[in-house]
């Protein structure tokens, strides 16, 4: 009877059993779509496209505008860039102190700030620290094949440059002007007091990387990305990549909503921009970053036909930027170690016809001037040269005749890289300013679509097409290009130049910096280290479902704003 009675308890236990657990396993997997307050939207999968064949997410690794901005999916910097007098505000750092020489800086992080999860934090904390910070920025100090940035950081701070020299290992080793104070706390000592310093920290390259993770990928770390940004890289197929929310990222919104709202990205490489406007207006990307002039008016063609129902409904955005394409030389060699060369090259170069005729009246011609005019700068010593084409020809056939070319004496054959196929916009701007040199010099130019060797061992000079925008607002950025310091490899080197770069970066005043940046622009221009084409406008579209979307000076977007929201 006993024996009947527990297995008729078991008969009715059992099931109860069964069913708790499959409502504890339910409740487990089950994860409710949160609900956001205020005007957002939680949820929703943002598509994108990139031009480039492979994604480097890698801060140190690329300095291009395409890789930078993506890499702010996964990497965040102790400040981030504003257009306002300072520069920056705080991003992982909550507070900065300067000493009364400006030589040393007290930096303290946010507390409660975790990178993405990972496997390499399984028997370690995943909270950011200052161990963190300083690995980074000894890692921007040395010499691992990883790292493509100029050398401005081993300059300004001390030990830097010894740090470089010597190859140390970041993981082993600390830049000797870095000194850990505490978990949130450490202190930097620059070899002079630099006013800019600071607006190097907020430059996307020198985004934050977990020394942890780097001790555990090793070489292998630019393939496992792990950053404190708003997402995580949860897969790569092929040319395919997959970033999911970060649950643990550490920022809200003013409705005290967790960012980011998007619950996944999905980025597509290898696609060329025609293949990409195709793209968007098939509803198989949200965004289309940098659309090309000579598809500018094709955009407004397809925005009208937007608002007849033919295409998915979308604007373009259009954001005024300082951004600037030139051709710059390979001034350690012949013939361009010569300014009378390169200075007869830059007159040969009708920038305004290039505007009108191949930018189709979209670029803005660069007329003896680097830095295209901003809010906070504008220099007004650099005076535009009006004089006619038939002049500028003349003056440069005469500097060739100077610089000791003639027809008993040559030029040599030039080679241009031009870091483009022949179907791009870029090859046809290039392809005409070279036909432009060639007609008026007598000089035979052979164009490449290959990027420029990044060596100055070649047998003789050359000539390559790039651009930039800078990391932050001002001068700064653009000047230290051309400082022979912080080039690598160094192609141009000038001692005024140098001179008047250091006066302007340790100016003790605004107005004093300013003037000292003028100075130093000019001359570079009268050394003619580059010759200033165009500059351009950001140009965007994007679907209207995407909402949250705004670009800064340079290019860059906040990946954790934006949120998808459909049209009532």
């Amino acid at each position: 009877m006993h024996v009947l009675k527990k297995a008729s308890l078991l008969r009715y236990f059992m099931p109860l059993v069964g069913f708790l657990g499959a409502i504890a396993i339910a409740a487990y997997f089950y994860n409710p779509k949160p609900i956001a307050k205020g005007d957002k939207q939680y949820g929703g999968t943002l598509k994108l496209s990139s031009k480039n064949e492979a994604l480097l997410l890698f801060p140190l690794a690329n300095n291009t505008l395409d890789h930078q901005r993506l890499q702010g999916l996964i990497f965040e910097p102790l400040l981030k860039p504003v257009e306002n007098e300072r520069g920056w505000r705080y991003c992982l750092a909550s507070k900065i102190k300067l000493n009364d020489h400006h030589n040393k800086v007290e930096i303290q992080l946010r507390k409660n700030i975790h990178f993405a999860d990972d496997p390499c934090f399984r028997f370690h904390s995943s909270e950011l620290t200052s161990e963190d910070v300083a690995f980074s920025l000894s890692l921007a100090c040395s010499q691992q094949a990883n790292v493509q940035q100029d050398l401005m950081l081993p300059e300004v701070i001390v030990g830097g440059h010894s740090f470089y020299q010597q190859g140390l290992d970041p993981l082993k080793k600390t830049v000797r002007g870095i000194k850990i104070k505490d978990d949130y706390t450490l202190e930097i000592t620059l070899t002079r007091p630099y006013n800019h310093f600071l607006n190097l920290l907020s430059a996307p390259n020198l985004a934050i990387i977990s020394k942890q993770a780097a001790a555990y990928y090793g070489d292998q770390i630019t393939e496992h990305p792990v950053g404190t940004g708003p997402f995580q890289l949860r897969t790569k197929k092929s040319k395919r990549y997959i970033f999911e929310r970060n649950p643990s990222y550490w920022r809200y919104d003013k409705y005290g909503n967790q960012l980011p709202y998007l619950s996944q990205i999905e980025l597509t490489c290898g696609v060329p921009g025609q293949l990409a406007h195709q793209y968007f207006l098939k509803n198989k990307i949200d965004l289309l970053f940098d659309l090309p002039i000579d598809e500018l008016q094709d955009a407004f063609g397809t925005l009208n036909d937007a608002k007849s129902g033919k295409n998915p409904l979308h604007e373009v955005y259009i954001k005024n930027a300082a951004k600037t394409h030139f051709i710059q030389f390979n001034c350690a060699k012949p013939p361009f170690n010569n300014v009378n060369v390169r200075k007869a090259f830059a007159l040969a170069i009708d920038a305004q016809v290039i505007c009108n005729d191949v930018l189709k009246g979209e670029g803005r011609e660069l007329n003896q001037q680097f830095i295209p005019g901003q809010k906070h700068y504008k220099n007004l010593l650099i005076q535009a040269d009006s004089r006619p084409k038939s002049a500028k020809i003349e003056a440069a056939k005469l500097l060739i005749s100077n610089a000791g070319y003639n027809r008993a004496n040559p030029l040599p054959t030039v080679v241009f890289y031009v870091g483009a196929s022949k179907k791009t916009l870029a090859y046809k701007w290039s392809s005409a300013a070279a036909k432009m040199i060639s007609e008026a010099l007598g000089v035979l130019i052979s164009l490449k679509e290959a990027s420029p060797p990044r060596s100055t061992n070649a047998q003789q000079g050359f000539l390559w097409r790039t651009g930039w925008v800078g990391d932050y607002p001002g001068a700064e950025s653009y000047l230290r290009l051309f400082y022979s310091k912080t080039q690598k490899p160094c192609f141009f080197k000038n001692d005024v130049v140098d001179v008047q770069y250091l006066q302007s970066v340790l100016a003790p005043t605004p107005s004093q910096m300013k003037a000292a940046q003028m100075r130093c622009e000019l001359a570079i221009l009268a050394q003619q280290a580059l010759i200033p084409v165009y500059t351009e406008d950001f140009i965007v579209l994007n679907q209207l479902r995407l909402r949250g979307f705004e670009l800064d000076a340079s290019g860059m977007l906040d990946f954790g704003k934006l949120y998808m929201k459909e049209l009532k």
